[in-house]
């Protein structure tokens, strides 16, 4: 199974916090849908490979995992070759209601696994499924803003189930959806993701404290500074928003953090450290930095792997690709305070070069349209989530 592919996207709680991540399984011959002779086959031999080739937590950490499923699945006779406590069992619209498929999500239950109805649509013949379900998923892009409300007071009139909102683009769709009493979001307008809407650049806690530590040893290198800071896109803002203060005439644009650490000394870069760090009152996480920080991994990964000047300055232009969504700022504005070279800060706004080309590709993963990448790619996205999570679980 070493041509595995596994895609994700992010589903966020009422609270702004990820609440769980919808995964798409793929085969390395068929990229972008999976073929079985039965879709026995596909249920068994995707989420078992699967679940053999990554564990749930490099996945979703300690999230829950939406996995979509056919009609065989919901067989009672069919026993799941995983565990239940983390997964939330997807009806895909195509099951239909009937005796075998209403006695099998009734076991699946019982079994302590969640169920949610995919791609929702209102008829009377799904009212059974309903009132089985713990999630229905609503496609709001097919509802006209006016109608969300009447909707789901609808599905709620039936069951008291949880409403998921799935396809939601823009920050007025997520509003009406939000006061509409939806419990979950999806869409692209989270995997960007705009949904954080704090003004002020976090920092990790544990990122700080590992810092604080760093500072306190007598023989700190620069090196060993640089392994901290470049772990959390808001140590590497600051950091390098003071170096660009700092910045005299003749001194190059920045391209790296060891750029910036080289130029302007390890004395005065744990000065700057340590005042970054006594003036941080936020340490709130959210998920747009794990979401950066794999971007960053990703692109660092690709130019290493097809031979590119400079690595490093793709691991920047990831961390950094996010900083309108975090500061809620202009993105321009924000790169030109930074003194970046100009090949970073193209890439980042225009997706030109080879960093905004870099910059392309990681969305596709985002955001499941990444079929038309070669193979490598794949491994190469997922081994940059596995070291995302991994570096989030040594803090």
């Amino acid at each position: 199974m070493e041509e595995l592919f596994i895609g994700r996207q992010p589903i966020f709680d009422r609270r702004k916090q990820v609440y769980g991540y919808e995964l798409l399984f793929r085969d390395g011959y068929h990229p972008n849908e999976a073929h079985f002779e039965s879709d026995d086959d596909a249920t068994a031999t995707v989420v078992h490979n699967s679940m053999m080739g990554f564990t749930l937590d490099e996945l979703v950490g300690g999230a829950k995992a939406f996995i979509n499923f056919p009609e065989a699945f919901f067989d009672p006779r069919i026993d799941p070759c995983f565990s239940s406590h983390r997964i939330v069992c997807e009806v895909l619209e195509t099951v239909p209601v009937n005796e075998t498929t209403l006695a099998g999500i009734k076991k699946l239950r019982q079994k302590g696994f969640q169920i949610a109805l995919d791609d929702f649509v209102f008829k009377k013949e799904f009212i059974p499924f309903i009132r089985l379900a713990d999630i229905i998923k609503i496609d709001i892009e097919g509802v006209k803003p006016e109608k969300i409300p009447l909707l789901i007071e609808r599905i709620r009139k039936v069951a008291n189930t949880k409403i998921l909102a799935e396809r939601v683009e823009t920050q007025a769709i997520y509003e009406v959806c939000r006061d509409a009493g939806c419990d979950y979001f999806q869409g692209y307008y989270f995997a960007k993701p705009e949904i954080v809407t704090s003004a002020k650049l976090s920092v990790s806690k544990l990122h700080l404290l590992m810092l604080l530590r760093k500072l306190a040893q007598e023989n700190i290198s620069l090196e060993d500074l640089e392994e901290v800071v470049s772990q959390d896109v808001g140590l590497m803002h600051k950091l390098i928003k003071l170096a660009a203060q700092n910045r005299t005439v003749g001194m190059p644009e920045f391209e790296t953090l060891r750029q910036v650490m080289t130029l302007f000394g390890l004395r005065r870069v744990q000065s700057w450290a340590s005042m970054i760090s006594m003036n941080l009152l936020d340490d709130v996480v959210p998920e747009v930095f794990n979401i950066a920080r794999t971007r960053a991994i990703f692109m660092r990964l690709c130019a290493e792997h097809e031979k590119l000047e400079n690595p490093d300055s793709y691991y920047l232009a990831g961390m950094f690709s996010l900083l309108d969504v975090i500061l809620k700022k202009p993105l321009v504005e924000l790169l030109e305070a930074l003194s970046l070279n100009r090949k970073i800060v193209n890439g980042i706004l225009r997706e030109e070069g080879e960093h905004g080309r870099m910059l392309q590709m990681v969305k596709s993963f985002e955001q499941s349209r990444s079929e038309s990448l070669d193979q490598v790619y794949r491994h190469l996205y997922v081994r940059a989530l596995k070291e995302s999570h991994n570096a989030e679980a040594l803090l």
